[in-house]
């Protein structure tokens, strides 16, 4: 009886885990290139700065001053070049940035004074199209290493979607900077948006 009643709550328990994943997926495969350009189009980009605070955190902890001042140089020059590359090259769409600490309310609407601009100053959100994330890193399941585009929820996107930027080309024997493949993404939305208009 007892085993009876343990696979029927495994079973009801499953089901409820995987109908929302479904509910999602079904949503997103409805989702058409069009909407999503427009949506884009309208919007705004945020776009995901680490900022390695858990790292920096434990090496404090542990006495490795010098350590965490190289990390945190290292983070900020990386960051820079990020914001600078969006600011020369990304005119899509309104674009701005948040720290990765700051994940858990960006993801909840919570973007008072945690999203700001190339500049660092802090900006007020107001869309009438999508909220888009992005950042570099890898696509869940190709494990693509490049530019990733990612809903307000931070979760993946999915083909025929335009959703990612390769940061390598030709076999992996060319390496793009991410200058470059901001640039490229940019080019690629406004091709969508003129082949759409034309339609």
């Amino acid at each position: 009886m007892n085993l009876r009643f343990f696979k029927s709550l495994l079973v009801g328990l499953s089901i409820l885990i995987t109908f929302p994943s479904l509910a999602q997926e079904a949503e997103s495969s409805n989702y058409s290139k069009e909407e999503f350009i427009q949506d884009f189009k309208n919007g705004v980009l945020l776009v995901r700065l680490q900022d390695r605070s858990l790292s920096m955190s434990e090496m404090e902890k542990r006495g490795m001053t010098e350590q965490m001042e190289a990390l945190a140089a290292q983070q900020r020059r990386e960051n820079r070049e990020i914001m600078l590359s969006f600011k020369s090259t990304f005119n899509f769409c309104p674009v701005y940035f948040f720290y990765a600490k700051n994940s858990e309310a960006i993801r909840s609407g919570d973007f008072i004074g945690k999203v700001f601009d190339a500049n660092l100053e802090p900006v007020d959100i107001s869309t009438g199209g999508g909220i888009f994330t992005a950042e570099f890193g890898e696509t869940e399941k190709l494990g693509i290493d490049g530019l990733i585009i990612r809903d307000s929820q931070m979760l993946a996107l999915k083909e025929p979607l335009p959703y990612f930027e390769r940061r390598y080309v030709f076999f992996g024997l060319i390496e793009r900077s991410k200058a470059r493949m901001i640039e490229l993404y940019n080019k690629k939305l406004h091709d969508y948006d003129k082949l759409f208009e034309k339609g």
